[in-house]
């Protein structure tokens, strides 16, 4: 049988549910949403909620900027999203529009391309054994699924079959 998550009879108290939170913020970055989200969970709605909320982000448990250019550049490093790919999932996380471009310029130009030249390489060599209309086509696709911009892909694409 799955393990169940007994829930408590009685809503947390406000005391307890902002220990609950800070150990919640702590562990990772989350966004406002995201604690929103938890704080419902908890059984914290109305003033009080807002309350929590307003200290957490005064005891700088919860900041939307951090949390924007964390995402934005791990998800660059690590899992190789594009811009795009990186904007849509901020946007639904409710990241504003300033907050989540300010994010995005953390991720350095040269870095961009260098990873979208390296993944352009790979990708065709993962499809090197396809007529290369077809191989191109696959890594074109690949790559906008992945979030890069369709412009960047083209010109790094004929920049690579030039050499």
């Amino acid at each position: 049988m799955a393990y169940q998550r007994v829930k408590p009879d009685k809503p947390l108290s406000a005391d307890e549910a902002l220990v609950a939170l800070e150990r919640y913020c702590a562990y990772r970055e989350r966004s406002p949403h995201e604690v929103r989200q938890k704080l419902k969970a908890l059984g914290q709605t109305g003033d009080t909620a807002e309350q929590l909320y307003q200290v957490l982000e005064t005891d700088n448990y919860v900041n939307e900027y951090r949390y924007a250019e964390a995402f934005a550049g791990g998800k660059f490093r690590i899992n190789h999203w594009g811009r795009v790919r990186i904007r849509m999932a901020l946007q639904q996380q409710h990241i504003g529009h300033a907050v989540m471009e300010t994010a995005l310029a953390t991720i350095s130009e040269s870095e961009y391309l260098a990873v979208l030249k390296q993944l352009v390489e790979r990708k065709l060599a993962q499809w090197a054994h396809e007529d290369p209309a077809m191989a191109k086509h696959k890594t074109l696709q690949g790559l906008i699924r992945q979030g890069f911009e369709t412009e960047l892909i083209f010109f790094t694409l004929k920049s690579s079959s030039e050499t």
